[in-house]
């Protein structure tokens, strides 16, 4: 019968394609992996693997068995980080998944200012995309999560929508850095940086500079906010992001300015549903709202400025 010993080691073969690679992965021997793979092919009926100069060559029905073995362990990895979850949330946990606008630098403080009030408390924060958040939150995995509008609500609790302005950003002596306030036609033949399509931000953009007829240069678009800040910082372009990567953006040496014309980013605070209250959560998301008021007011005081 298989065991999940044959079955570990026929994954680490084919995640590696090489018979060493597997015994460096698992920590065993080179002949311990071959004599597993022996014994799982001939249980099977079929072989699994061709040996070569160019190491382990999997056979069609070894690509076929390893997607069904992929999904198996996606499911034992769900279940595990599940009684993981459990267990640990009687010894104080609070697992956090967000979008990674905030976890570059917003949410480090946040959490900086929560583990000051909560130190015996482990935390763990995970990145993923809104809609990756929004399915890791409904799934029960994570106690809280913050993610991009619009939300599927019927997935998840979400709190209020919060809003704030989207900013400029400019290389370190760009021409329009002498400016305080950025329009939109300024952007006009500029090399731009844009988020990935698909991105809110992105389309509310794109969006914008139609309406205002600019033509701007699309040279590169990145995933993340933090990527844009550095291509960015190098010098390639100009980019429009939401006010959480401002700060990463300036420690990168972007200039940072208002624009004129309003593209919001806006998000919300997300919970599983039929969650029992979480009292952690509910004090994270107080020292959340703290720091986005701090966030907001800075973003005020930068606007009666300019």
């Amino acid at each position: 019968m298989n065991s999940m010993r044959h079955i570990e080691v026929f994954r680490a073969v084919m995640l590696t394609r090489s018979m060493t690679g597997a015994a460096d992965m698992l920590f065993v021997s080179q002949s311990a992996v071959s004599k597993i793979v022996r014994e799982f092919e001939d249980e099977l009926g079929f072989p699994l693997f061709t040996r070569g100069k160019g190491g382990a060559n999997p056979t069609p029905e070894a690509v076929a068995l390893y997607a069904e073995v992929e999904r198996a362990f996606v499911g034992l990895d769900r279940i595990s980080r599940t009684a993981e979850r459990i267990r640990s949330r009687r010894h104080g946990q609070l697992r956090i998944v967000a979008m990674a606008a905030l976890t570059t630098v917003f949410l480090p403080r946040v959490i900086r200012c929560f583990n000051e009030q909560c130190p015996e408390v482990s935390i763990s924060l995970e990145t993923y995309n809104s809609a990756e958040v929004v399915g890791l939150v409904a799934t029960g995995l994570f106690d809280i999560g913050y993610a991009m509008t619009p939300i599927d609500t019927h997935q998840v609790v979400t709190s209020e929508v919060m809003h704030l302005d989207c900013v400029c950003l400019l290389p370190a002596g760009h021409r329009l850095a002498g400016k305080r306030v950025v329009r939109a036609k300024d952007f006009e033949g500029e090399r731009f940086v844009s988020l990935a399509n698909g991105n809110t931000t992105r389309l509310k953009t794109d969006a914008l500079f139609k309406n205002e007829n600019v033509e701007r240069e699309m040279v590169l678009d990145a995933s993340w906010s933090a990527s844009v800040s550095g291509l960015v910082a190098e010098g390639l372009g100009v980019a429009i992001v939401e006010p959480f990567s401002a700060e990463l953006a300036r420690r990168a040496g972007c200039q940072v300015r208002k624009l004129a014309q309003k593209i919001e980013f806006s998000f919300a605070e997300l919970r599983p549903p039929h969650a029992s209250q979480n009292e952690l959560a509910n004090i994270f998301g107080q020292h959340f709202r703290r720091e986005l008021l701090t966030v907001a007011g800075a973003a005020a005081r930068r606007r009666a400025k300019g």
